[in-house]
């Protein structure tokens, strides 16, 4: 009998108590985890953001009176990035305040933190990145690539660690019922070229 290469333990379930996440809430767009210190969940028609801490012993969860549509929480500090319709916003959660906002002139279908410093933002047609600090708007990267666009959902975007390389990753409904294909747009921040391949 063949081992198995990897063992997987269930740290916490969000739906039972002290988490009681509702399960409408636990899903892609809503229930998010940037790192493995925190999970954010929105919990709409609640009106408020559940945020659960894995680097307390034990697990904490925090609820904060919050209307947003999404957030994420920054990989390593409470502070929080809030989306609503199109306007994104940042707050540091300790110091209970407002770090900066901005209205997008398009709505954002996918965003994570590329580093504590610095939020990708991909909309219908390109790709931004915010930097936390200073008051600066989000600045476009790259045009997403028509292979990217139509009937595909957005599920990872990765920068090089010399900043030099953007990938951003696709899926879309394949001819045969139950055929998912993958996209990725591979773009090269120096030569202002991408290149599409195929996979996920």
């Amino acid at each position: 009998m063949a081992q198995i290469p990897i063992a997987f333990t269930e740290v916490l379930n969000l739906l039972n108590p002290p988490m009681s996440v509702p399960l409408e809430n636990v899903k892609f767009g809503s229930c998010t985890m940037e790192s493995d210190r925190f999970i954010s969940v929105c919990e709409t028609g609640l009106g408020q953001i559940a945020i659960v801490d894995l680097s307390t012993n034990p697990v904490s969860i925090t609820r904060q009176k919050m209307n947003a549509e999404a957030a994420i929480m920054n990989p390593l500090s409470k502070v929080i990035a809030l989306r609503a319709g199109q306007v994104l916003q940042i707050f540091n959660l300790e110091l209970r305040a407002k770090m900066k906002s901005h209205n997008m002139p398009a709505p954002v279908t996918y965003w994570r933190w590329l580093s504590p410093n610095l939020i990708a933002l991909v909309t219908a047609v390109s790709v931004f990145h915010w930097s936390v600090e200073g008051d600066s708007a989000p600045i476009k990267i790259f045009d997403r690539n028509p292979a990217l666009t139509e009937g595909t959902q957005v599920i990872n975007y990765q920068v090089s660690e010399d900043n030099k390389w953007c990938l951003l990753c696709g899926i879309s409904a394949g001819a045969a019922p139950g055929v998912i294909n993958g996209t990725m747009q591979l773009y090269s921040i120096d030569k202002a070229v991408s290149q599409i391949l195929q996979g996920h």
